[in-house]
């Protein structure tokens, strides 16, 4: 038997593939075939082959740090002969520097034993889709390495809205041509990553339904679907500029036909719900996705592409750093009495009484000296988030952080204040953050668990703070020792740590930095101005509001001319030098998590949630280079409190056996990291 990825040139082969997932669609779920030629070109779907015959596959995916097993899957000829088992370590082989291997299964199939015997533990049980919403387990297969995470996998959802063909595709009684790429979203795999929902001119039109059978089907299955509330816009003012848009950048005059209003009426009612994806099999509504991205930021798409994207997609949805560069936030401590204002962040999905809740914000309140409380609104004077925090027992204390679940950049500040609060505990010189919020929302908690915060013993979620550079053993020795005041069980670190499982730690633990790790480092180049627009620095250049504090997450955009990039790795960052700035020094270190040559216009279509380069920007270094540009997606940057000189770089190079060159990326060795890091925080 030889176990070998399926070459996305072998059209045999991958049919063979192909044909075997179909005839098992019943367990496994319709899966597009486009997804598996999709993986087929990443190297991501395994064949188990005897002579010239398939006997079975395995297709996954590489979100993040781990593995995500989509499909596993034996010809019933070959079942018996531990061909899955086969499989699954060609997996773990292959990727053995994940984390481990995640996958979601239906309870009712009754293959625990199978789980268990090729590796797996049982993590959790979610609900799953469809009337009955099947509990489904969450399994893992650790590939030894520290896993500090809670969650096997992100729990950030990719919110959807359907038009009523995809919803009379999943819930109609009657066949339907077409239906089948619709079932995709109903997979197993895809739960907790896309949730879909309803909008208005969907109830309205099934409403409308002729056929009372089918309608009253439709309206009972409306009740298993989440209807987000639409903020107050002008949507008369929104669908003039759609269609105005159309017509100058399309060369389409709408409305072509009386669909169309109706189509036009899913895109604005997405943009006022906050909702950045509409899901549909209308080709005439998918030609307007450029339209309708560029005038309300919701992008059109079909089923298909929306589940080969969904990774992509998440990460846009849960973090947009960019979309906050463009909202007039203002950041301000709470003023007494704004209690009542403050009602609005009652979390009453977990509990949380209305009584209760104004009595903590009143005893916050009448302690000034103690609580910092900080509130965040827009333009409008509209509460986005509020947080309270304390120092107390070498421990920052959030006893609150809520923001505005509704508002479409609810998780995105979510993400970006539990970093500004990492952030305050760095200054502070504290190393454990903890989250003592007794209602903590769900955007909040899925921000954290990401994050690697743990739960204590006390309900409360924590997570540390390490401001050192250090080896394994050092490291593992005072993470234990935090571990045990806390009362947490944290996995043992060994020496050396591969590259993926040490970038984990490093984030988990974020400013940490472990100096045996087999993690390499890069010392990247970037102009003053892009310093100044990624990380504020050098401070002066230009107004900024530094509010939300530093973005987690960011893109850098380069020359395609690789030089040994890979991911992850660290990033050192040197400013250089030009006509209105005199920088020349090495400032900051970043986590480098992707490493990505396209075409510039799709790199921009990627990556643009993450804000500051416009399409201008990417498309005058991709043109320099037949419309071909390097992508680097990094975060977690610190920035150091001391700048290192040129002048210093060069002799700490010197010293350690390596000649330094600033004109493109280049390797730094290990003992260099040390130097220029301890040389940047020598002031601490």
């Amino acid at each position: 038997m030889r176990i070998a990825a399926v070459n996305a040139d072998d059209e045999q082969l991958l049919a063979a593939v192909i044909g075997l997932g179909d005839r098992n669609r019943k367990t496994l779920g319709f899966l597009p075939h486009a997804a598996f030629r999709q993986a087929a070109q990443a190297a991501t779907l395994l064949a188990a082959v005897e002579g010239s015959r398939l006997a079975g596959y395995a297709l996954y995916g590489l979100p993040g740090d781990r593995v995500r097993l989509t499909h596993l899957c034996v010809d019933d000829h070959y079942r018996g002969q531990g061909i899955n088992a086969e499989l699954v370590n060609a997996i773990s082989e292959r990727h053995a520097d994940r984390l481990g291997i995640t996958l979601k299964c239906r309870k009712n199939y009754g293959l625990e034993k199978m789980w268990t015997r090729l590796g797996f533990q049982m993590r959790t049980e979610v609900a799953g889709r469809g009337q009955s919403r099947e509990p489904l387990v969450v399994w893992w297969r650790s590939h030894g390495h520290p896993d500090l995470f809670t969650d096997i996998e992100s729990p950030a959802l990719v919110t959807a809205a359907m038009d009523c063909n995809i919803f009379a595709d999943l819930h109609s009684s009657l066949p339907r041509n077409g239906a089948q790429e619709t079932k995709a979203l109903a997979a197993t795999w895809l739960v907790d990553l896309l949730k879909l929902v309803v909008l208005p001119q969907l109830v309205a039109e099934i409403h409308n339904s002729g056929h009372a059978a089918e309608r009253k089907v439709q309206i009972h299955a409306l009740m298993g679907y989440h209807h987000p509330e639409l903020e107050q816009i002008d949507e008369d003012q929104v669908l003039r500029n759609l269609i105005e848009a159309a017509w100058e950048d399309l060369g389409i005059e709408l409305p072509r036909t009386p669909n169309d209003s109706a189509d036009l009426a899913y895109v604005v009612q997405a943009h006022a719900a906050g909702v950045q994806l509409l899901v549909t099999r209308d080709e005439g509504l998918i030609a307007l996705s450029p339209v309708a991205e560029k005038v309300c930021g919701v992008r059109i798409l079909g089923p298909t592409d929306s589940v080969l994207a969904i990774d992509e997609l998440t990460r846009a949805q849960a973090y947009q750093p960019g979309s906050l560069l463009g909202t007039a936030m203002t950041t301000a401590a709470v003023a007494a009495g704004q209690e009542q204002q403050h009602l609005v962040f009652l979390n009453k999905p977990a509990g949380e009484k209305q009584k209760a809740f104004k009595k903590r914000l009143r005893d916050f309140a009448a302690l000034p000296g103690r609580w910092i409380r900080q509130q965040i609104t827009d333009q409008d004077g509209r509460l986005l988030a509020t947080y309270c925090h304390e120092i107390r027992d070498g421990e920052l204390h959030v006893s609150l952080l809520r923001v505005d679940e509704q508002h479409a950049l609810g998780a995105t500040l979510a993400r970006q204040l539990l970093f500004l609060l990492r952030q305050r505990c760095r200054t502070e010189g504290v190393e454990i953050l903890r989250l003592s919020d007794p209602h903590l929302q769900r955007t909040v908690r899925a921000a954290a668990e990401e994050d690697a915060f743990r739960p204590a013993g006390d309900r409360s979620l924590v997570a540390l703070v390490l401001d050192r550079l250090t080896d394994t053993p050092a490291l593992d020795a005072h993470a234990a020792e935090l571990a045990e005041r806390l009362d947490l069980t944290l996995p043992p670190l060994t020496a050396p740590l591969p590259a993926t499982a040490a970038s984990a730690v490093e984030h988990a633990w974020w400013p940490v930095k472990i100096t045996d790790a087999e993690l390499p480092t890069f010392l990247i180049p970037v102009q003053p101005r892009w310093s100044y627009e990624l990380f504020g620095y050098p401070e002066g250049l230009l107004a900024r509001d530094h509010n939300l504090g530093l973005s987690r997450e960011h893109v850098y955009y380069r020359a395609p001319l690789p030089r040994g990039e890979s991911a992850p790795a660290r990033i050192l960052w040197y400013a250089s030098s030009d006509d209105t700035m005199k920088v020349s020094a090495v400032f900051a270190c970043s986590r480098l998590e992707q490493c990505v040559i396209d075409d510039g216009e799709r790199l921009y279509g990627q990556f643009k949630h993450l804000g500051v380069y416009r399409r201008k920007d990417v498309l005058e270094t991709s043109e320099k280079y037949a419309g071909q540009a390097m992508a680097l997606r990094f975060s977690d940057t610190a920035l150091f409190p001391s700048t290192v000189s040129h002048r210093r770089l060069v002799e700490l190079g010197a010293r350690h056996g390596q000649k330094v060159n600033v004109q493109s990326v280049s390797k730094i060795s290990p003992d260099l990291l040390r130097a220029l890091y301890e040389e940047g925080h020598r002031l601490r």
